[in-house]
Formats: structure tokens, C-alpha cells, sequence
């Protein structure tokens, strides 16, 4: 088997890449030395590694992953590449946000909210329910986002206002999104589950107490008793602005100097790609 990589206009055939790919990603690390990084391609690859003159291990690592292992990191990356960022400035995106019991894939905030929920075909369908509900619980729309050949079998998973995206792989080796079916905005939020994602600091500073002398539970009461649901969601939308905006404006900064494979570290540290690479 014969895959396509593209890199800067030039094409190279690797046999058993598609086989390669997790195994690259799972040696892959974002600190590691262009040097070590090139010793992961020897392991890996042997003899059918090539050589390229003009391209960095990295570069390779990158390339081969994003055409050949269609894991979360992937698709979470082409989702981004295609969908969030092409939106305003002013919308702020989150990566791996704790909510009830579940992890939120990405979720954005511009006015309103969303969340985002990736099934990759490496992926079952088994806990969406779970996740969904709390996401459901928290956020105005909800979407799934799943392969082409999947689409069609979430709504036997998800409730009818779940959204759904699709996505497909191009010839270019990148994927494209489309959205299947559209996100009915939730009038059922839980303002409690709202509250609890805030931490401690941030409710004191809404009532100006000190967070010695209450408790988080105390806080989360008093802001139930005199709030209405409209107006703990707009504190909900206003404190995921605040606590990751500057992330997100940090991460649209850097992107175009960092590798997709790195994307979700680069959010995290926001170091520049300089120091790494």
C-alpha cells in the first residue's frame, strides 16, 4: 500500500505509511530534539524512509499523521483549520473543557455558545450519551462531529438538537467539514452545572467576598438565589471569554508558525514556536 504525502508541492510515496501513522504519533512528543525526532523516523519507517534534502523531521512526523492516522489530534486540528478560525476574532475557542463528568473536545463562545463532540471512525458512540447530556446542561447548541461514512447512524445517538458535522479526507491529504444538520439552541439550561465549571476565585470577585470566609457551594446558592437562568448564562459565556481568551488570541497568533500535530500544546503553554522548534 502506497500513501501520498504532500509537502510544500512536492510528493513522495512511502510504502505502509497508513500503518506508520500511530506509530508516529504515539512516539511524537512537541519537545523533542529534530535530532531525536529523526531517530523516530528510522525506527519506524527503516529503509523506506526517504530523503529529504529541503524537510525536517518534523515537518515529515507532521505529514505523514495528518494523511494517514485519522485519530481525534487529526480531525480536531482540520476542524480547527476549517471551521473556528476562518470565524470573527472576537470568538473565543476552548480545547478540552472539564464539564460534569466529561471533556468537551472544543467549544467556542461568540455571542452564544457552542461545543463540539469528535467520533472519530477509531471512536465508538458508546458514551455519547453521557457526554452529551452534560454538555446539553452547559451550553446553548451542541454538535457532533463524525466521519462521512458515520453520519447517518448518530441520530439513533443523540437527541434532535444535537447538531451534526461531517467530514471527508481530500486529496490534498487535509479534511473537509460539512454540517449535516443544524444545532436547535437549548432553553433548558442547568444554571448550577453553569456555576460549578467556574472556579471559586472568579464567583467571589462577582460578590466581592473574600474566598476564605465561604465556601464554593455557598457562593454557587447566593448566585442561584439572586440570578436568573438568562443572566447565569451570560455570566457563564463572560467567564469562558475572560479565562481562555487570552489562550485562544495567543494561539491564532502562533498558528501559522506551528505544525497541527502541535496545536493543542502550543494553547496550552503558548510559548513561542522558536523556543521549540
Amino acid at each position: 500500500m502506497f500513501l501520498e504525502v504532500f509537502m510544500g508541492g512536492k510528493t513522495a510515496y512511502i510504502e505502509g505509511l497508513a500503518d506508520a501513522g500511530q506509530s508516529l504519533y504515539d512516539a511524537y512528543s512537541t519537545v523533542m530534539t529534530e535530532a531525536n525526532l529523526s531517530g523516530v523516523l528510522d525506527a519506524i519507517l527503516g529503509a523506506n524512509r526517504f530523503d529529504y534534502p529541503q524537510t525536517t523531521a518534523r515537518d515529515l512526523i507532521n505529514s505523514i499523521v495528518l494523511g494517514s492516522y485519522p485519530n481525534e489530534a487529526t480531525i480536531k486540528a482540520n476542524f480547527i483549520n476549517g471551521i473556528l478560525l476562518p470565524q470573527s476574532p472576537k470568538t473565543v475557542s476552548v480545547f478540552e473543557l472539564p464539564i460534569g463528568k466529561s471533556r468537551v473536545d472544543m467549544c467556542k463562545i461568540n455571542g452564544h455558545s457552542a461545543a463540539y463532540e469528535i467520533k472519530t471512525d477509531l471512536d465508538t458512540f458508546y458514551r455519547l450519551e453521557g457526554q452529551l447530556k452534560d454538555y446539553f446542561d452547559v451550553f446553548e447548541t451542541v454538535y457532533v462531529v463524525t466521519s462521512e461514512a458515520r453520519w447517518r447512524e448518530l441520530p439513533d445517538y443523540v437527541p434532535e438538537a444535537c447538531g451534526i458535522y461531517s467530514y471527508r479526507q481530500c486529496e490534498d491529504g487535509t479534511y473537509k467539514f460539512c454540517a449535516r444538520r443544524r444545532a436547535i439552541k437549548s432553553s433548558e439550561l442547568d444554571s448550577e452545572k453553569q456555576l460549578s465549571v467556574m472556579p471559586k476565585q472568579f464567583l467571589c470577585s462577582l460578590f466581592g467576598k473574600e474566598g476564605r470566609r465561604v465556601s464554593k457551594a455557598s457562593l454557587i446558592r447566593s448566585c442561584l438565589e439572586e440570578h436568573d437562568g438568562r443572566e447565569i448564562n451570560h455570566l457563564f459565556k463572560r467567564y469562558l471569554q475572560q479565562r481562555y481568551g487570552c489562550y485562544w488570541d495567543r494561539f491564532r497568533e502562533l498558528q501559522p508558525e506551528i505544525y497541527e500535530i502541535d496545536y493543542q500544546w502550543f494553547y496550552r503553554y503558548g510559548l513561542s514556536p522558536q523556543a521549540i522548534y
